[in-house]
């Protein structure tokens, strides 16, 4: 049923306000902690290249939920999506490891 607004929701990262993008960033953390891996992986996929612009954002706590969001992506991947994600995933590990410098601690960790 969630399938549903996913449009409407990632759209919200290009067009919302910092608050708006932060909420939408919730509901899908809460979205896919409520789903089964099996059910999360194929939304996962689709939904992982959606934070990386906000990985650079000037809001720190908008900064923090994209990076955790993706880290719940990442983990929610099984199967034939994982082998697909590879590639991807080695080409963002190098803004990330940039961020490991982050003035934010919690961004950094």
């Amino acid at each position: 049923k969630m399938q549903v607004l996913l449009p409407h929701l990632m759209e919200v990262f290009q067009e919302g306000n910092t608050d708006i993008k932060m909420k939408a960033l919730l509901v899908f953390r809460n979205m896919m902690a409520h789903l089964k891996r099996k059910e999360a992986s194929p939304i996962a996929v689709q939904l992982l290249e959606e934070p990386l612009p906000l990985f650079d954002d000037e809001s720190s706590p908008l900064r923090e939920l994209s990076i955790c969001l993706f880290r719940d992506l990442l983990e929610s991947v099984v199967g034939s999506g994982k082998k697909r994600m590879k590639n991807f995933v080695q080409s963002v590990l190098v803004p990330l490891f940039f961020r490991m410098s982050d003035q934010t601690d919690s961004i950094a960790k």
